[in-house]
């Protein structure tokens, strides 16, 4: 199965280099997978030329899942869950491909919440160690099932990707925490996004491969091909 991963978009702002990326791209693509901030500060209308630029790339509508990002408002999810392309999903997975893989989405945790987020969600840091213990708990459950698993989510499950952001930041782009999570359960793959400045946006630890999908950091569109393993490359 042949997979593109994307994210930070925020159509329509970095909508122009996703199209530039998307040309130099081979067609026979099997799935897409978004790690959120597809669209900008809110604006739900703008998934719509997204959708557009993808399926005029491809002529056709390949398989899109994505999860939802900082950018994706809470009041905005159930808009957005109404799609069909791209389809959202939060805390849930979808089982795909031949042989199949399991692939689960969130938006993930952070280490320490944001200042926005301490002033609106109440208990945000009980929130985000409820949360840790949910995904753990789904990943273990998938873990029963199959090895195949790739887990997505907007914010970083690893400081490894993360190398170029200023490091007094990082707690506030993602959590170590589920880096934990995917060593322990031999997680094959892991996308994200949320990092616009990474120098280092492939990385592998241990048996895993964690890749930061956002599109202003990589050069090229990876390109990830499942199989009975993980094998990731660019094209160009």
């Amino acid at each position: 199965m042949k997979v593109i991963a994307i994210s930070d978009v925020h159509t329509p702002q970095y909508l122009w280099m996703l199209k530039r990326k998307l040309e130099i791209l081979d067609d026979d693509v099997d799935l897409i997978i978004g790690a959120g901030d597809l669209i900008y500060k809110g604006a739900s209308l703008a998934i719509n030329s997204l959708a557009s630029a993808i399926v005029q790339k491809f002529n056709k509508f390949v398989p899109f899942f994505t999860c939802f990002g900082n950018e994706e408002y809470f009041n905005i999810e159930p808009k957005l869950k109404e799609l069909k392309y791209p389809i959202y999903l939060d805390m849930d997975f979808v089982s795909i491909g031949n042989p199949e893989w399991s692939i689960f989405f969130t938006r993930g945790i952070l280490a320490k919440p944001t200042a926005w987020q301490k002033r609106y969600i109440k208990n945000a840091e009980q929130v985000y160690e409820n949360k840790l213990i949910e995904i753990r708990s789904i990943i273990e459950n998938l873990r029963k099932k199959t090895d195949k698993i790739v887990y997505v989510s907007h914010y970083a499950p690893t400081y490894k990707t993360l190398e170029g952001e200023n490091k007094e930041s990082l707690e506030l782009l993602g959590s170590e925490k589920i880096e934990k999570i995917i060593l322990e359960f031999d997680i094959p793959l892991a996308i994200h996004g949320h990092s616009h400045h990474s120098t280092n946006p492939i990385v592998n630890i241990g048996k895993s491969t964690i890749i930061n999908a956002a599109i202003m950091v990589n050069k090229f569109i990876p390109i990830i091909t499942l199989e009975d393993g993980v094998k990731v490359e660019y094209t160009g």
